[in-house]
């Protein structure tokens, strides 16, 4: 990933890969000499030009646990892309991803890992928490990544008044359409 990245004038910061023995243990695994198995995470956050972008992909052969907690994951993300727009504050947005987390059986899964919020020059520049008082610009950058055990999905958007923009969307990683937007589905 990091040789794929560097052609690209990208600089790797944070390059996470996890198979299917530690993906239910961590939610950012450190890589390590194990073999992947049927089912697999890769996080990656790299700048460009001193702006970070954020993306986590998963693959998946066969794996019916994983492959049912990524749908409900995508759900997850679904609540807050939705509720991103100029105007809500990042406790609103956080609000939404508690509700959804409630909706796919998960009540309490926002607390076992961060749930992402505003980037730009940093990772995250700001992380949601309930009632942050942040307000949402057109112009910002967002990277939600909701998680459960064993599943997880992250991209970078751009804040615009007519809607995200998705900054690290891959034409040729597989889609699946949710809420009418086109997301990373699991790679089989």
């Amino acid at each position: 990933m990091a040789e794929a990245l560097w052609g690209q004038g990208i600089r790797p910061l944070l390059l996470l890969v996890a198979g299917e023995e530690r993906l239910f243990r961590h939610r950012h695994p450190l890589p390590k000499e194990r073999p992947l198995g049927r089912a697999f995470m890769a996080v990656v956050c790299a700048a460009r030009r001193g702006l970070v972008a954020n993306l986590t992909r998963m693959v998946s052969s066969g794996h019916p646990r994983v492959e049912a907690r990524y749908r409900r994951v995508l759900e997850v993300e679904e609540a807050a892309l939705a509720a991103s727009r100029p105007g809500a504050s990042l406790g609103e947005v956080f609000a939404a991803l508690q509700e959804a987390y409630a909706r796919v059986g998960f009540p309490g899964a926002w607390e076992e890992h961060h749930q992402g919020g505003l980037g730009g020059y940093r990772s995250r520049e700001a992380v949601a928490t309930p009632g942050h008082p942040l307000v949402l610009e057109a112009g910002m950058a967002l990277a939600w990544n909701p998680s459960l055990a064993g599943a997880k999905v992250e991209d970078t958007f751009l804040l615009r008044e007519g809607g995200l923009l998705n900054l690290t969307e891959d034409p040729f990683w597989p889609a699946v359409e949710v809420g009418g937007r086109r997301r990373p589905d699991l790679f089989r």
